[in-house]
């Protein structure tokens, strides 16, 4: 096993020391757990918490309804933390960052990465607290943003199962501080946006197959069947594929013809149903 990975039905904390001079915060996604604030609330149990929602004070205080949380641990037994790994963590509703400074700073660090320049006054909310977009857009770039804010991601992978560390590599001479303290669109970030909306376009087809399609693919499990989907949705994509209901035809065309084509039909219908 990668001594950087370990599977999602164990606490992270049983295979990572929690730091004694860092803060460790969760941050949870708006989007993914409505009502994130009362949520939040619940898993503490009536146990006192330090949390913040990070549209708030912000331009984008409006639809805080769907706005990351930041959540400061007291530890690696926090009830907040035992909630999200009971409930959350398989679903990818957040993840885990290790503080290289103190709260505010990371706090004000993160709040300036919620939205990306897309061109001179024209910015667009980036959905930072979902661990994929986070490990890519944050995870990839540890060693060169200006402010060292974020030490450490710790992200759920729903499709190998496992956690992921993610550090900082060696930093390279001249490689340091070359981040804007703003995000502003580059062909790395573009890439990464693009590869995170492929990702979550094969999990919602994924969702709405049944077994014998998936076995089709690869197998039940996900982590087995991930790669084969994936690389059909890249042919969709490049055969002229505008939207998910002609992904899931032309995955259906290209099927085996040994396919149950009862089952087929039927996933298909009901994806077509959900798309209306």
């Amino acid at each position: 096993m990668n001594k950087d990975c370990w599977p999602l039905s164990e606490s992270p904390f049983t295979h990572v020391h929690w730091p004694d001079h860092h803060p460790v915060g969760l941050v949870l996604d708006g989007v993914a757990i409505p009502g994130l604030g009362e949520q939040i609330y619940q898993w503490a149990g009536g146990q006192p918490f330090n949390a913040e929602c990070l549209y708030v004070a912000t331009r984008w205080e409006a639809v805080s309804d769907l706005s990351p949380w930041l959540v400061w641990l007291s530890g690696p037994e926090d009830p907040v933390l035992e909630g999200f790994l009971e409930q959350g963590a398989v679903q990818e509703q957040g993840y885990l960052l290790v503080s290289a400074t103190d709260r505010a700073t990371c706090t004000r660090w993160m709040r300036s990465h919620l939205q990306v320049e897309m061109a001179p006054d024209c910015e667009e909310l980036v959905r930072i607290s979902h661990p994929a977009l986070a490990r890519t857009v944050i995870g990839g770039s540890l060693s060169r943003f200006p402010i060292r804010a974020v030490d450490r991601l710790i992200v759920p992978d729903r499709i190998s199962g496992q956690w992921h560390l993610v550090e900082a590599p060696a930093v390279q001479p001249g490689s340091t501080g070359d981040q804007p303290e703003k995000m502003m669109i580059s062909p790395d970030l573009r890439g990464a946006f693009e590869a995170f909306n492929r990702r979550k376009g094969a999990l919602q087809i994924w969702h709405s197959l049944d077994g014998s399609v998936r076995n089709q693919l690869g197998g039940p499990d996900l982590r087995d069947t991930y790669p084969a989907l994936g690389r059909m949705l890249e042919e969709a994509l490049g055969s002229g594929c505008n939207n998910l209901r002609e992904v899931m035809q032309f995955l259906f065309a290209t099927l085996p013809r040994q396919a149950d084509s009862n089952a087929v039909t039927e996933t298909a219908s009901h994806w077509i149903k959900d798309e209306q």
